[in-house]
């Protein structure tokens, strides 16, 4: 799972193998065998790595943070400036990006059914978000994982009211609504 993560975070950034062995001063096979989880960058070298993609350790290191990026960028483009999207730190948001993927279904689910998702962090080209995996057979309660995705996929964000985000808080008791 490491090594498909190193791959994708390298393509985002248009880098080789070879760009990244020469940023990091490792060969261009040790990272081929990182992306092929034939071995693991030491602590060192993964600092590095999360430094050049833009990423915090814990998000490279954390199986459990998915990363969606594009497959290429796409041609002509430039990279989108975040600086509305870190007034949604903190919020909780429906987020509509495409998925890279050639599925038709993918694209129509990605586009009619956007991500309820609260924003953790915005940084150079990523969104950071959690979003809820919400209970099911395989699950006995409501869990949680994290996102990074590739700002240049997002098409969409809808700010979610705080007084309809029923998820986070309780419905207000009786003496509550009273004293309001």
């Amino acid at each position: 799972m490491l090594g498909e993560k190193l791959m994708k975070l390298r393509k985002k950034q248009g880098m080789s193998q070879q760009e990244v062995a020469s940023e990091l001063g490792v060969t261009r096979q040790t990272v081929s065998h990182w992306e092929c989880d034939q071995g693991a960058p030491s602590l060192d070298k993964a600092v590095g790595l999360a430094r050049l993609y833009g990423v915090s350790l814990d998000d490279l290191a954390a199986d459990e943070v998915e990363v969606i990026v594009a497959d290429a960028p796409p041609e002509g483009s430039r990279r989108r400036d975040a600086h509305v999207l870190r007034h949604l730190e903190g919020e909780r948001c429906r987020i509509c990006y495409r998925t890279p993927c050639d599925d038709v279904m993918g694209i129509i689910k990605s586009a009619s059914m956007p991500d309820k998702v609260r924003v953790l962090s915005v940084g150079d080209g990523w969104l950071r978000v959690e979003h809820d995996l919400g209970a099911g057979l395989l699950r006995s309660k409501k869990e949680t994982a994290v996102r990074l995705i590739d700002i240049d996929l997002i098409d969409s964000v809808l700010a979610w009211p705080p007084d309809d985000d029923d998820d986070d808080e309780e419905e207000p008791s009786a003496s509550e609504e009273e004293a309001s």
